[in-house]
């Protein structure tokens, strides 16, 4: 007895150990996310103030607790560039050691040209002085065309003004201003030599061949890129971005003014000074602190909810995980789009968050996920209200696109909806803030238009959370419902009657499901594969046996172990064929730990002397935990049970059912299944109707007094 007891003691404190270890494990997942959260955050000032160009200032007068710069606004800051870029030259740098290659090309070729002439031409007196004149004649016009410089052509964003451009050339590091067309072009140096040769050739006195005059026509006078580029970056260094400065104690705005084009900008230029980096490090160790403190408070909604709302998904680390990481992966990626050049926040596809969690779990803890999230990023965001509140309404919409995720159409559907609400959302924002729709941003649409295209994303990230942290989908489920599986196949094939009794399960379990709010679509694929282990002896179970039945020839001991196992037979074929264990639970929960009656009696019939242990008649599986594999148990003892039947009439089948649910209450088997009796009440109405329809019961009249 001692040992008993200290035995006990034992296994109860292991238990509680556990169970702190596992709180434990939980308020670490907890500190680490809002950590991680706050890493993510900008750690800048948070500008307390919202407002809107077009709007009263809604808080009190406003007075600088500092000096700042007023900002030039974009469009200005653009403009001035535009200007200053105008007036911006090209350089170009003169190479004087091109003429001399030239040069040296031109005598060459015309030794050349000269040596193909018969001697007794190029001894003649005359010839001599011709060709003397003709070559030191083209050697002066090549310099005299390469002094004064042939020039690369304008490049394409220098050809605005009027006249001949301006351009600077450099000549040993000296720029010099000079116009465009004091140089010659290529095309007139070219006619210039071009011009020469062919005077000269007609006044020879001997024949004399061509030359391939555009060899010596090179760019002396050259573009140079790098040079103008950085003296157009100068330029623009140069540019103040600021246009003013507001003195310390200086009023600002007052309360209830109108905030026009100048004060909108005065404020954002305080808001950028606000956020600047200007904080000591106790200052940014405040900033700090004061992030945890608020994601804290957000990210305990979420775990405060799941603990007192929905205990399977508090007590599970690795589902508690899973909305830890995809909070933390679209907070990720808003806070990269916000702090993006050329992204926007609003670019970040948040309805995707509430679209994957609604696929494992209900609508309202899947709001409430994009809830606490959208919430965080908010402060991210510039304006954070109009951000929480476009995400907050868009991510309702998309859980009522898709309550229960079964065609891939319904995600591109979802995905218009959502684009949808995001144009009359901004659009309202935008006229109740502007008063007129002519200010509305055509790039934010835009960025609406990517956020709502990547909606599309979701799919394939369903299935990718499925498999990291083993859910179980219903587009998974509805792919297990399928008969034509291989598994559901060798059942109809090897046991075809016990594959039209699983068949027949699932329809009715399906529909009294959907009764009492369980999970149709759980119950059907748990239904269909309840019955797999029976595969190894189907000659054994009676709804496929035609004349002869096995067990008439052995004990009703080997008789029950037989039965029994087809549910041990099941778990291992359902391992083998990879079924997730939220359907192969319903194979040793459908029996439970329920008696075998038909043999036991048997066996009492032919032992009436013998004391029998009615645990050599029980099965040894797991007592219903759920509504869906409760379900399954009471419908397919009544659908098995009804094959039994010797007289199909209404009073029989109402008695029947009543009978075996009865017997499921009295034996205990669905103590642990959060199943109500009005529940239960309304499958024993579903299978009643059902089982009428099935066997075509008649109602029979009173007959008539003659």
């Amino acid at each position: 007895m001692h040992n008993y007891t200290f035995a006990l003691s034992y296994i109860n404190y292991a238990f509680m150990q556990k169970k702190r270890l596992n709180f434990f494990y939980k308020i670490i997942m907890f500190v680490l996310a809002a950590v991680i959260t706050v890493f993510i955050l900008p750690h800048s000032n948070k500008f307390k103030y919202e407002f809107q160009k077009g709007e009263p200032w809604k808080h009190r007068s406003l007075i600088a607790e500092f000096d700042f710069p007023v900002y030039k606004t974009d469009a200005k800051i653009n403009f001035e560039k535009d200007s200053v870029l105008k007036t911006a030259k090209p350089y170009y740098i003169l190479n004087s050691d091109i003429l001399q290659s030239v040069l040296n090309e031109v005598n060459k070729d015309f030794e050349t040209l000269f040596s193909n002439i018969p001697e007794e031409e190029k001894n003649n007196h005359k010839f001599k002085l011709f060709k003397d004149s003709l070559v030191s004649g083209f050697n002066k016009t090549i310099k005299i065309i390469y002094q004064k410089g042939i020039i690369e052509p304008l490049p394409s964003d220098f050809h605005s003004e009027k006249g001949s451009p301006k351009i600077y050339v450099l000549t040993n590091n000296i720029a010099d201003l000079k116009e465009y067309n004091e140089f010659y072009s290529s095309k007139q140096a070219y006619n210039i030599i071009f011009d020469y040769f062919q005077n000269y050739k007609e006044q020879s006195p001997v024949p004399i061949p061509d030359l391939n005059l555009t060899k010596y026509i090179k760019y002396n006078v050259i573009f140079n890129a790098d040079i103008t580029k950085k003296t157009k970056e100068r330029l623009i260094n140069d540019l103040s971005p600021v246009r003013g400065m507001i003195q310390s104690g200086e009023r600002i705005i007052y309360e209830g003014q109108l905030i026009n084009d100048d004060k909108y900008q005065i404020l954002i230029s305080l808001k950028k000074e606000y956020m600047s980096d200007r904080n000591s490090y106790t200052d940014k160790f405040i900033v700090f602190f004061g992030q945890f403190i608020l994601t804290g408070a957000i990210l305990a909604i979420l775990f405060m909810h799941l603990f007192f709302y929905n205990k399977p998904i508090f007590n599970s680390n690795r589902k508690l995980l899973y909305f830890i990481t995809l909070s933390l992966l679209f907070i990720l990626s808003s806070a990269a789009a916000a702090a993006g050049n050329n992204t926007n926040i609003y670019m970040v596809p948040v309805t995707v968050l509430p679209l994957i969690t609604a696929t494992f779990y209900k609508p309202r803890t899947a709001f409430l996920h994009h809830t606490v999230t959208i919430m965080i990023i908010g402060y991210i965001a510039a304006n954070g209200f109009e951000y929480v509140f476009i995400q907050f309404i868009a991510g309702f919409v998309a859980i009522l696109g898709v309550s229960r995720l079964y065609r891939r159409s319904q995600i591109l559907w979802t995905a218009l909806l959502v684009f949808i609400t995001y144009l009359i959302l901004y659009f309202t924002f935008t006229v109740v803030r502007e008063g007129t729709v002519a200010n509305i941003d055509t790039t934010n649409i835009i960025w609406f238009a990517v956020s709502s295209v990547l909606v599309l994303m979701a799919y394939p990230l369903i299935y990718l959370f499925e498999k990291l942290f083993g859910f179980l989908s219903d587009v998974t489920l509805i792919e297990l419902s399928d008969t034509n599986r291989p598994l559901l196949k060798l059942l109809s094939e090897k046991a075809p009657g016990s594959f039209q009794h699983t068949v027949q399960v699932a329809n009715i379990s399906e529909e009294a499901a959907r009764e009492i709010g369980a999970n149709a679509l759980l119950v059907r694929a748990g239904a269909l594969y309840h019955d797999v282990g029976k595969m190894n002896n189907p000659s054994f179970f009676v709804e496929n046996q035609h004349s002869e039945n096995p067990h008439d020839k052995i004990d009703p001991l080997k008789s029950v172990h037989i039965i029994k196992k087809h549910v041990d037979d099941g778990i291992k074929i359902a391992a083998k064929y990879g079924l997730p264990h939220e359907v192969a639970d319903f194979i040793p929960t459908h029996h439970g730990a329920s008696k075998i009656m038909y043999f036991l009696h048997k066996y009492k019939e032919l032992h009436p002397d013998e004391e029998v242990d009615e645990n050599l008649f029980k099965y040894h599986g797991k007592l219903p935990y759920s509504k869906e594999t409760a379900i399954v148990m009471i419908v397919d003892s009544v659908e098995a049970a009804s094959r039994a039947l010797n007289e199909y009439s209404e009073e029989s089948i109402e008695n029947l059912v009543e009978q075996i649910v009865q017997s499921k209450i009295n034996q205990n088997l669905l103590i642990n299944a959060d199943i109500t009796f009005a529940e239960i009440n309304k499958i024993k109405k579903i299978l009643k109707t059902k089982l009428k329809n099935i066997y075509h019961t008649r109602v029979e009249y009173p007959k008539e007094e003659e």
